[in-house]
């Protein structure tokens, strides 16, 4: 009887612990809501599309110090000196594996179409110098210097020859996140070249016009 009822206590402090250790233990980090991102803009989001040999004009400044010094230590042809929000975004608040990676380099890439099984986490499209209206609007009045003839609708072009050469199922464009970074500043900074000859309120109109287009198209 002894033995039966120190048995039973072993099982008693056995099971107690076990219940303290599972208490315990962290809870496993919930996954994150999204797990694909395609993000969109002008320098503010840029990682790298206009360094692309195949992309616009390269800001030859962008790729030396001190951009890219306080993280990265050396530069990555972003227009800060370490991360921008996009990166925050996605490997702090979604804890992606990796940074978005610029998508003229992924076009350029022998790789750019996607195999069964390999990992995927979006794309940016964002460029330094976009705009939000078209570039030959600004070419045809004089309003343009020729950085950037890239707009949020070539970004939207780019997008869908993006995922039709990766092959990404409707499904897993659906459940993405679309980052649609600053755009519109350089529309309006251009126009300030000819202030007298286009009202701003033209440039304002067309410019949300473009934007409202281009969310409607993604």
């Amino acid at each position: 009887m002894a033995a039966s009822t120190a048995a039973r206590r072993l099982c008693l402090l056995l099971l107690v612990a076990a219940v303290a250790v599972a208490a315990a233990a962290p809870a496993p980090a919930p996954p994150p809501p999204f797990r694909t991102v395609y993000a969109f803009g002008d320098s503010f989001t840029d990682t790298g599309n206009t360094h692309s040999t195949t992309g616009p004009y390269s800001y030859g400044y962008v790729s030396n110090p001190p951009y890219g010094a306080t993280f990265f230590h050396r530069s990555t042809n972003r227009y800060s000196d370490g991360r921008l929000v996009v990166d925050f975004l996605a490997t702090d608040a979604l804890a992606l594996p990796s940074f978005l990676p610029p998508y003229l380099s992924l076009a350029s890439s022998p790789n750019a179409t996607a195999t069964k099984g390999s990992k995927y986490y979006g794309a940016n499209f964002a460029v330094a110098g976009a705009t939000a209206i078209e570039h030959d609007f600004f070419a045809k009045n004089n309003l343009t210097i020729d950085i950037t003839p890239q707009s949020i609708m070539t970004e939207l072009g780019w997008f869908d020859a993006h995922l039709k050469a990766r092959q990404v199922k409707q499904e897993e464009i659906g459940e993405a996140l679309y980052w649609v970074g600053e755009i519109g500043a350089n529309d309006y900074a251009y126009s300030f070249m000819a202030a007298n000859s286009i009202p701003p309120e033209h440039i304002r109109t067309m410019a949300v016009d473009r934007v409202t287009t281009f969310l409607e198209g993604c």
